[in-house]
C-alpha cells in the first residue's frame, strides 16, 4: 500500500482556505465602503486564471502587476499561485531606474497596471525593450481591461489549481528595497510563504487588519496569506493617511496594526481627540531602528494595545519577534522596548564580527545571520552565493547583539556603517541624538569623504514646524555634547524638506548621499 504525502502548495492552500471560509468579508473597501468576502476573491481569482492559462500562462511563467491597493489588486498574485505560475510584483513608487532595471530581469509575460501608473510603466517596458502584455484596472482604449479577466467562464465550476510536486519550486519574486543599490530579485519558494502562518502571531477570525504595503513587499505578501488562512479580514485603502489612520481603527474596530518606524512617528502626531482605539490589541512597528523614545510614545498612545517591534528581512520572510499573544515575552518587551524580540523557531543563529568573522557573544555589536528552511532558495538569474558564509549561514548585512535573554537588537545596516580614521560609524546611534532635539522631526547621517580622516559624520534632518530659524550650529552643538569625540558632526548638519525612504520607511541611502553629493562642497 502506498500513501501520498505530497503537500499542497502555495495556490492549492489558497484555494481550500478561501472555499473554507465562503461568505465571511475578506476585505473591507474603505474608498467605497463595499466588502469583498472570500467568496468573491475565490470567484474573481478562479476566472483570472483561467483568462491567464488562455493567454499562455503556466507553470514557472512570471506574472507581474504595478498598482495600489484596491478591490482587484490581490486577484493576479491569487491567480498566478492557482497556476503554478511565478508572481513578481512591482510598487507605484518606485523610480524609473530601478523599474527598467526589474523588468530587464524578470521580464514578465503579463503586467497588470492601474490607470494610474499606465503611462509610466509603458516607458518602463518600452526602454526595458521586452514583450510584455499589459491589462488595465481600469478603462483602457489601448490595452486589455481587467474586467475581461474576471467575466464569468464556463470552465470555472470545474476548475482546480494546479499541483506542485516540489516544494522548492520559486512561486514569488520580492523585489530587495533598493536601499544601497538596484534591487535584487529574491526568489522565495512555496515552504516558507505557506509556514508564514506558523512563524508570526496567531490571528483568529474575528481579527480585521489594517496594513497599507503593496504586495511589492514581503509583509504586504505574508499579511494577505495570513488573512486568507486564518478566515479574518483586512481593510483596503488607496493611500496612507496618519490622520484619518485613527479614525479606520475606530470605523472597522481594528485589531492589528502594522506601520514603519517613520509613519508610526506621523501617525501618533496625528492623533485626534477622543477616538476609541480599545479594539487595537497589537501595534506592530519595525522596518528599520526603532528608538526608545518612539516606543514610550506608542504606548502612552495606545495604553490599551501591546506594541511591539519585530525584524525581518525579505530573504528570510521573518526573523525575530515577540509573541504579541504571550503575557510573558510582552513584560519582557516592555522592561526592553528597544528589542525586538527572540528568534522565531526553525531558525539558527548567530552573531560575527564584520572583520574577523569571529564568533561573539551577548553585548557584542556585530552582523547577523540565519538559517532555515525557511530561506530564500536565490537571487534571481544571479550568482549568489557571496550571500552566504561557509557554514551556510545567511549574511543578512545588519548590524545586532543579543543580551543574556537573547533578545535582539537591530542597530543598522553595515552598508551604512562608515569610518572616521580607525573608527566605525554607527549612523542610528547618533540619528537618535539628533531626534531627541525638539527641533528635528526625521534624521540620517551620512560620512562624508575627508582626504585624512577618511570620513567626517554629516546630519542630514527634516525640521519640526516652528523651527524654520534655527541654526544648523545649534542643533550640531546638541549632538556633539552628547555624543564620543568621534562621532561629533564634523561634516555639520544639512536640513533638507524631506529624507529619501523606500516606502516601507527605509531610509534610501543611495538616494541620501547623491543629496550629499550635489549639495555639500568638503
Amino acid at each position: 500500500m502506498s500513501f501520498n504525502c505530497r503537500e499542497d502548495g502555495l495556490g492549492e492552500l489558497l484555494f481550500k482556505c478561501l472555499q473554507k471560509y465562503g461568505k465571511k468579508v475578506l476585505q473591507f473597501l474603505d474608498d467605497t465602503n463595499d466588502v469583498n468576502t472570500f467568496s468573491d476573491i475565490l470567484t474573481k481569482s478562479v476566472r483570472t486564471a483561467i483568462k491567464l492559462k488562455q493567454d499562455g500562462i503556466s507553470r514557472g511563467d512570471i506574472v507581474s502587476s504595478c498598482t495600489h491597493n484596491h478591490k482587484n489588486s490581490i486577484i493576479p498574485f491569487i491567480a498566478t499561485q492557482f497556476l503554478g505560475a511565478i508572481s513578481a510584483t512591482f510598487d507605484e513608487n518606485l523610480p524609473q531606474l530601478d523599474t527598467v532595471h526589474l523588468l530587464k530581469l524578470v521580464q514578465p509575460k503579463i503586467l497588470f497596471v492601474s490607470e494610474n501608473s499606465l503611462e509610466f510603466m509603458e516607458k518602463c517596458v518600452h526602454k526595458a525593450n521586452i514583450n510584455t502584455k499589459l491589462v488595465v484596472f481600469g478603462v483602457s482604449k489601448e490595452y486589455t481591461e481587467f474586467s475581461k479577466y474576471v467575466e464569468p467562464c464556463h470552465e470555472e465550476e470545474k476548475f482546480c489549481p494546479v499541483q506542485i510536486e516540489n516544494q522548492k519550486d520559486t512561486a514569488v519574486i520580492v523585489f530587495s528595497s533598493g536601499t544601497t543599490g538596484l534591487p535584487k530579485g529574491i526568489c522565495l519558494h512555496h515552504t516558507p510563504l505557506k509556514n508564514i502562518t506558523n512563524l508570526v502571531t496567531t490571528l483568529d477570525e474575528e481579527d480585521v487588519i489594517l496594513y497599507y504595503a503593496s504586495l511589492y513587499w514581503i509583509g504586504g505578501i505574508n499579511v494577505l496569506i495570513k488573512v486568507i488562512t486564518s478566515g479574518c479580514s483586512w481593510v483596503i485603502c488607496k493611500r496612507y493617511d496618519p490622520a484619518y489612520s485613527w479614525n479606520l481603527i475606530e470605523k472597522y474596530k481594528i485589531t492589528f496594526k502594522f506601520l514603519p518606524s517613520y509613519d508610526a512617528k506621523d501617525f501618533l502626531d496625528h492623533k485626534p481627540k477622543n477616538v476609541d482605539t480599545s479594539s487595537l490589541k497589537v501595534f506592530i512597528t519595525g522596518a528599520c531602528a526603532v528608538s526608545q523614545k518612539l516606543m514610550k510614545s506608542l504606548i502612552e498612545a495606545l495604553p490599551q494595545t501591546r506594541i511591539i517591534q519585530n525584524y525581518g528581512i525579505t530573504e528570510t520572510l521573518i526573523f525575530t519577534s515577540f509573541n504579541p499573544m504571550s503575557d510573558e515575552e510582552y513584560k519582557i518587551q516592555l522592561l526592553k522596548p528597544t528589542s525586538c524580540g527572540k528568534v522565531v523557531s526553525n531558525f539558527k543563529w548567530k552573531v560575527v564580527d564584520i572583520n574577523t568573522e569571529k564568533l561573539l557573544g551577548p553585548n557584542e555589536k556585530g552582523e547577523i545571520r540565519v538559517k532555515s528552511k525557511y530561506m530564500m532558495t536565490g537571487y534571481y538569474k544571479m550568482d549568489y552565493s557571496a550571500a552566504f558564509d561557509i557554514d551556510g549561514y545567511f549574511k543578512t548585512g545588519d548590524l545586532a547583539y543579543y543580551d543574556e535573554d537573547e533578545c535582539f537588537y537591530i542597530v543598522g545596516r553595515i552598508k551604512e556603517i562608515f569610518k572616521y580614521r580607525g573608527w566605525h560609524i554607527i549612523p542610528t546611534i547618533i540619528e537618535e541624538v539628533l531626534t531627541s532635539h525638539p527641533a528635528v522631526k526625521e534624521a540620517a547621517v551620512v560620512g562624508v569623504p575627508h582626504e585624512i580622516d577618511v570620513a567626517h559624520p554629516m546630519g542630514i534632518v527634516v525640521l519640526n514646524k516652528g523651527y524654520d530659524h534655527i541654526k544648523t550650529a545649534t542643533i550640531v552643538n546638541f549632538v556633539n555634547e552628547r555624543v564620543s569625540e568621534i562621532q561629533k558632526l564634523r561634516a555639520g548638519v544639512m536640513i533638507v524638506n524631506n529624507i529619501p525612504k523606500t516606502t516601507t520607511g527605509k531610509i534610501n541611502a543611495r538616494l541620501l548621499h547623491e543629496i550629499v553629493s550635489n549639495n555639500f562642497i568638503q
